[in-house]
């Protein structure tokens, strides 16, 4: 019997699009001109993306994340930048901060699933952090409404561990008050959170309606296409 839910956040309840990324290249451009710091726009690609890559390791080898900070510092480093501490931390701030002027869009429906099934569940939320803060994160499900119908959420900057390790997982749930083998965890990625979730002995639903890069090689229990589904998948466990 499902006795709680716990839900990935971006690409899950909230749409990582790409609109954020223009403004913080164009953020970043602009520092640099007032050092008179200029590069090619497919330098900071390459390095935007190799960023990112190491970004990904960094999270598969240690179960933790890198903050803002820690990102623009291996960003700059990459770019071969050096800038004042200060501003470094301008830009970090910037990055994290950008989320709250230019609102990411909720998922479709995801409000209409969570308002009724709070009256039934115990709601959590787990999510790895990144550019954007667990303080951004919570500021942008309050601004959706959304935050209002979870009892407990747990951010890796925070808790200083990382999806796919287990013990985010585990304490999550306990939070909740039940077992992992009595919840059930909803998110779009394969390792992060239907491996993740698996290890701690939760039953898992992959959320391909935005992501759909695993919707045919998962080993979740589940995959929905749209929050439409949900309620009858649920019906089965």
């Amino acid at each position: 019997m499902i006795k709680a839910l716990t839900f990935d956040c971006w690409d899950t309840l909230i749409i990582d699009d790409e609109g954020r990324d223009k403004m913080m290249r164009d953020y970043m451009a602009e520092v640099f001109r007032e050092y008179s710091i200029t590069l090619a726009d497919e330098d900071v690609n390459v390095a935007w993306a190799e960023e990112d890559k190491l970004r990904e390791e960094y999270v598969v080898a240690t179960h933790k994340t890198k903050n803002a900070m820690q990102r623009t510092e291996t960003l700059l480093d990459l770019l071969g930048v050096q800038l004042p501490l200060f501003e470094v931390g301008r830009i970090a701030t910037y990055f994290d901060k950008v989320a709250l002027d230019v609102i990411p869009p909720r998922v479709p429906h995801v409000d209409e699933i969570l308002s009724v099934l709070f009256r039934k569940y115990p709601l959590a939320v787990i999510c790895n952090g990144g550019f954007h803060s667990a303080d951004t994160v919570r500021k942008i499900l309050d601004t959706h409404k959304l935050l209002e119908y979870f009892s407990w959420l747990s951010f890796s900057d925070e808790m200083d561990v990382a999806k796919p390790h287990r013990r985010i997982f585990a304490f999550t749930v306990e939070q909740l008050g039940c077992r992992t083998e009595d919840a059930v965890h909803i998110g779009d990625s394969e390792y992060s959170d239907i491996v993740g979730a698996k290890s701690a002995g939760m039953r898992t639903i992959l959320f391909a309606g935005i992501n759909q890069k695993y919707r045919d090689h998962t080993t979740a229990d589940c995959v929905i296409g749209s929050y439409s589904e949900l309620f009858g998948v649920l019906e089965k466990f």
